[in-house]
């Protein structure tokens, strides 16, 4: 796709339930925004006209191609800040066991460059087929 292309994209995607026809890789994309609560609204990706919970849940090239991965520390903020108070000793042996992060995906993208920032780097082809 080029720069005019991925400004209509984007400009349709800011009118809610408007729905955007890609072909990604042979894969049909469709991207609708959609309304999450009352004062956000976020694009939701559907593949091949469809959403499968699986996907979110296995490895998968629908999840690694489309979806947004999310991660989190297991220690919040506050608490970290209290573990740099901590010997060093005791702050290794706790970062060891409780110091990673865990992670999830999500179906939906809340802002129109991460979405096309992925979309570039996670496939070789993206063709813009309509906008409804």
């Amino acid at each position: 796709m080029n720069k005019e292309e991925w400004l209509q994209v984007e400009n349709a995607l800011q009118s809610l339930y408007t729905q955007v026809v890609l072909n990604v890789d042979g894969y049909k994309i469709n991207l609708h925004l959609e309304r999450m609560n009352t004062f956000k609204n976020v694009i939701s990706v559907y593949v091949n006209g469809e959403f499968k919970g699986k996907w979110l849940l296995e490895e998968c090239e629908e999840r690694r191609r489309f979806f947004r991965k999310r991660e989190k520390s297991l220690i919040s903020a506050k608490d970290r800040k209290a573990l740099n108070k901590l010997p060093k000793k005791e702050r290794k042996e706790f970062e060891e066991d409780y110091g990673g992060k865990y992670s999830w995906y999500e179906p939906w993208w809340t802002s129109f460059s991460s979405l096309k920032r992925h979309l570039i780097k996670e496939n070789e082809s993206i063709e813009l087929i309509e906008i409804r």
